[in-house]
């Protein structure tokens, strides 16, 4: 059993980990390292509530006074700039090490940059200052370019038209949400950012930005098309944050590769969860970048640690809210043989007759029902039929 269990990365999952390895029962030393200032926080809701200045505050995991209950060590605002296996130890900026038994690898992401030069309009949504940094320039009447149709940019884009700003968003493909989320449920969400007057364009890149009159900044499209805006959001995804396992030898494949049980299948002391976690499964790695999936590996790596028994994991799920709706997901969509509607906001993907994943809109029974239902053979046309209970129709 480990005496000494040092957590790199302070965010949402490795903040849980170290606060579940105490709910666990482990009594030894404990450290959380991290780059930001801050205590560990949830991020979804830095790009909605958050943002527009209706939560005055981030979502903390927990409060200032349980963390000094738990006798947990924090490193914030000192990162670590590498890990030496044969010594067991984790190198700090500040030139100190924190030895360990077992290590934790939370290192999340960064913000993948646009491919042109920088230009300071152009904002990034990762962080509480990323986000305050983008509300002080959300003025009313502003004009607001927001670059990538996922989540994150689509977020924004809500947000921001509901302070009253105009908002553009441009995608590359030609559609919204491409990488995670199935194409008729995409499609809700278009429309409703078209209901309340947000211009979508799809097929569009940006290709230069230049300065204006007033502080404004003048942007260029591959069409030709130019444009000014006071503001400009960059979400095209992230970049996982490898490079202290790659320096420590540590295999990486889009991410830090580890087993099932969140272990690397280089060193049995050390472990990756959250965003930065490539897991194993059916012989390639796959990466989740959800806050379902920083709750479920960060408990799961904390069990295997302390050599407790595994526990059945929730089936992978995720949400958005835009436009005053409520988008979720569940499952593997994309591994369905035939889909059945219900009613005009619920969609059920089966596979050989059993239910493998759901989106559902604005119908949170319903998701819940699913979530209940996964791997069951379902009556295509109980499940149809929305006055019938779903639970009925396994």
């Amino acid at each position: 059993m480990p005496e000494r269990i040092v957590v790199i990365g302070a965010g949402h999952a490795g903040g849980l980990a170290a606060i579940t390895l105490r709910e666990l029962g482990f009594s030894g030393s404990l450290m959380l390292i991290g780059e930001e200032e801050h205590a560990p926080y949830e991020r979804p809701n830095l790009s909605k509530g958050f943002l527009c200045g209706e939560e005055a505050e981030p979502v903390w995991l927990t409060s200032k006074e349980r963390w000094k209950a738990l006798e947990i060590v924090f490193q914030t605002a000192n990162p670590a700039v590498a890990i030496d296996r044969a010594k067991g130890e984790v190198q700090l900026s500040d030139g100190s090490v924190a030895p360990f038994d077992a290590l934790i690898l939370a290192t999340g992401g960064r913000v993948r940059p646009l491919p042109l030069p920088h230009h300071p309009a152009v904002h990034y949504l990762r962080t509480t200052d990323d986000a305050r940094a983008i509300a002080a320039k959300a003025k009313t009447g502003a004009r607001a370019l927001v670059v990538g149709g996922g989540v994150i940019g689509l977020e924004a884009a809500s947000t921001l038209k509901g302070m009253g700003l105009s908002a553009v968003v441009i995608e590359t493909n030609d559609r919204l949400l491409g990488r995670n989320i199935p194409a008729e449920a995409a499609q809700w969400l278009a429309d409703a950012h078209a209901r309340i007057g947000v211009e979508v364009r799809l097929g569009r890149a940006l290709v230069g930005l230049s300065d204006a009159n007033d502080g404004a900044v003048t942007a260029s499209f591959d069409d030709g098309i130019t444009q000014e805006f006071d503001l400009v959001i960059a979400g095209i995804g992230i970049i996982p944050n490898t490079g202290l396992a790659e320096g420590a030898g540590l295999s990486v494949d889009g991410g830090i590769v580890v087993s099932d049980d969140y272990r690397s299948p280089d060193d049995a002391r050390i472990f990756a969860i959250g965003d930065v976690a490539a897991r194993l499964t059916e012989g390639s790695a796959r990466r989740m970048e959800t806050w379902a999936h920083a709750q479920s590996s960060a408990r799961k790596a904390a069990l295997a640690i302390l050599e407790q028994p595994a526990e059945v994991e929730p089936t992978p799920w995720f949400w958005t809210d835009q436009c005053g709706h409520s988008l979720q997901i569940l499952g593997d969509p994309a591994s369905a043989d035939s889909v059945i509607a219900r009613g005009d906001g619920v969609r059920l993907y089966v596979r050989e007759g059993a239910l493998v994943g759901a989106v559902c809109l604005d119908m949170p029974r319903d998701f819940a029902a699913a979530r209940r239902l996964v791997g069951k053979v379902l009556n295509p046309e109980l499940a149809a039929d929305p006055a019938i209970d779903l639970r009925k129709s396994a």
